[in-house]
C-alpha cells in the first residue's frame, strides 16, 4: 500500500467536525490566556500563536478523510507556531498526536514511519536554528520527544489498523466457512430427497412394469385373470401417487412426515405384495421378525438405530425393484441373518426369465443403496452369482439396548 492510496475512502463525520472544533477552541482559549500572563512585547506573539493553533486545530477535519492533507497543514501551524515565538518561549500544539495516529490506521507503517520521522526531523531543525543560543543536548532532547509525537501514535493506529484486518479476515473465514457448511448441507438434502424419491417410486414402478406385461399377455386368453391384474395395476399406481404426493408433501412442509418411515418390521409385507404380482419371492428371517427361538441366542436383545432400520427396508425394497426390472420371473430370496453385532441382509435373484423390462440408463439404484449404508455405518455388495443371478449383501451395525 502507498501513501498515496489510503485503504478505501473515507468521508467526513460528524464526529471529525466536533473534535476539529473542540481542538482548534482549546488549543486558541489556552494561549490567549497566556498571553495575558506574558509581557506586553511578546504578547502579540502569543495571540498569533493562538490564530495558527486554532487553524490547526481546524484542519482536523480531515484527518480521517484526507490525512496526507491534514497532516501537511498542522506540520506547517506547527513552524508557523515555533517562528512566531521569541527565542526562549515554547510553544506547540497536539494536533500532530491526532494526524500521526490516523496516517497509522490508513497507510504502510514503514513509508508513513519515514514520512513522519522527515517531517518531526525538519520541525527540529527549524527550531533549532530559532534557538540556536541553547546546548547541543537540550536540542536533541527536543529532537527525540518530538519524534516520539510524531511515531508513537502512528504505531497505535497501525496497530489498530491491524486489529480491524484480522478481525474481518476473521468474520470472512467465518462467513466462507457457514457458507461451505450450508452448501454441503444443501447437497445432503438433495441426495436425501433423491433416494427417496427414487424408493418410492421405483419399487411401484416396476411393479406396475409386471403387471402390465402380464396383462398383456392375458387379455385375450384369460379375461378373468387379467381383470384381477388391471385391479392391482391400478392398486400398485395409487400407491405410487400416495407415495409421491407424501415425498412432495415433505419437500413443501418445514415439519416432519408424519407417517412413520418404514423399516424392519414392514419387509414381510413388501414380500407380500411383491408375491401379489405373481412373483416367485420368498422371505427367510431367522425368527427375527416373527420372534422366533433363534432370537434368545445372541443375549439382550439388539437393536436398529432409526436410519438403519429405514436403511434395510429401502435397500431390501431396491433390490427387489432391480430384480423385476432386469431379471422378470426369476425367483427371488430375502434373507436376513443375525450376528452378535450386526445384521445381514440377502436379497439373491435368479437369472432373467424374460426380457429385461429396464428402459437403461440405471445405476442410480445401486448408488441410493450405497449412500444408505454408508450413511448408517453398514457395508453393501452387489454383484453376480457364480451359479447366475444376482446377490445385495448389506451389513449393519447393531445397537444393545442398554447402550441407547
Amino acid at each position: 500500500m502507498s501513501l498515496s492510496d489510503p485503504t478505501s475512502p473515507v468521508s467526513i463525520r460528524r464526529n471529525d467536525v466536533l473534535l476539529a472544533l473542540a481542538f482548534a477552541v482549546v488549543q486558541a482559549m489556552v494561549y490567549l490566556l497566556v498571553s495575558t500572563t506574558v509581557p506586553a512585547d511578546v504578547r502579540q506573539s502569543y495571540v498569533a500563536v493562538a490564530a495558527s493553533l486554532g487553524c490547526e486545530g481546524l484542519a482536523l477535519v480531515l484527518w480521517r478523510s484526507r490525512p496526507l492533507l491534514c497532516q501537511a497543514l498542522v506540520w506547517l501551524a506547527e513552524v508557523v507556531t515555533s517562528l512566531l515565538l521569541p527565542a526562549g518561549y515554547l510553544g506547540t500544539g497536539y494536533g500532530q498526536l491526532v494526524v500521526s495516529f490516523g496516517m497509522g490506521m490508513r497507510f504502510s507503517s514503514r513509508r508513513t514511519a519515514a514520512l513522519l520521522t522527515a517531517l518531526s526531523l525538519a520541525y527540529s531543525a527549524v527550531d533549532i536554528w530559532r534557538r540556536s543560543p541553547e546546548p547541543w543536548q537540550l536540542h536533541m532532547v527536543n529532537a527525540l520527544v518530538m519524534l516520539a509525537i510524531y511515531l508513537v501514535p502512528m504505531l497505535g493506529g497501525a496497530a489498530l489498523a491491524s486489529s480491524r484486518r484480522y478481525e474481518h479476515f476473521r468474520q470472512e473465514l467465518q462467513l466462507r466457512e457457514h457458507e461451505r457448511q450450508l452448501e454441503s448441507a444443501l447437497i445432503q438434502e438433495r441426495r436425501r430427497l433423491a433416494g427417496e424419491l427414487h424408493d418410492v417410486a421405483a419399487h411401484h414402478l416396476a411393479g406396475i412394469v409386471v403387471q402390465a406385461a402380464a396383462l398383456e399377455r392375458l387379455i385375450d386368453r384369460d379375461p378373468q385373470t387379467a381383470r384381477e391384474a388391471a385391479q392391482q395395476l391400478r392398486r400398485q399406481a395409487k400407491e405410487t401417487l400416495s407415495g409421491l404426493r407424501s415425498v412432495v408433501g415433505l419437500l413443501r412442509s418445514d415439519e416432519e412426515a408424519e407417517e412413520p418411515s418404514p423399516g424392519l418390521r414392514d419387509l414381510p409385507e413388501l414380500v407380500a405384495s411383491t408375491r401379489a404380482l405373481g412373483v416367485d419371492i420368498e422371505l427367510l428371517d431367522g425368527g427375527i421378525l416373527s420372534g422366533g427361538a433363534d432370537e434368545a441366542d445372541v443375549g439382550d436383545a439388539p437393536i436398529l438405530s432409526p436410519l438403519a432400520d429405514t436403511a434395510v427396508f429401502r435397500v431390501a425394497q431396491q433390490a427387489i425393484s432391480n430384480a423385476l426390472q432386469h431379471a422378470p420371473g426369476s425367483p427371488i430370496t430375502v434373507e436376513l441373518r443375525r450376528a452378535e453385532d450386526s445384521l445381514k441382509l440377502s436379497v439373491l435373484n435368479g437369472s432373467a426369465r424374460r426380457p429385461s423390462t429396464d428402459p437403461g440408463g440405471g445405476g442410480t439404484g445401486l448408488t441410493v443403496m450405497r449412500e444408505r449404508a454408508d450413511a448408517v455405518g453398514g457395508a453393501l455388495q452387489a454383484g453376480p452369482e457364480e451359479g447366475g443371478g444376482w446377490r445385495v449383501r448389506l451389513v449393519l451395525p447393531l445397537t444393545r439396548e442398554e447402550d441407547t
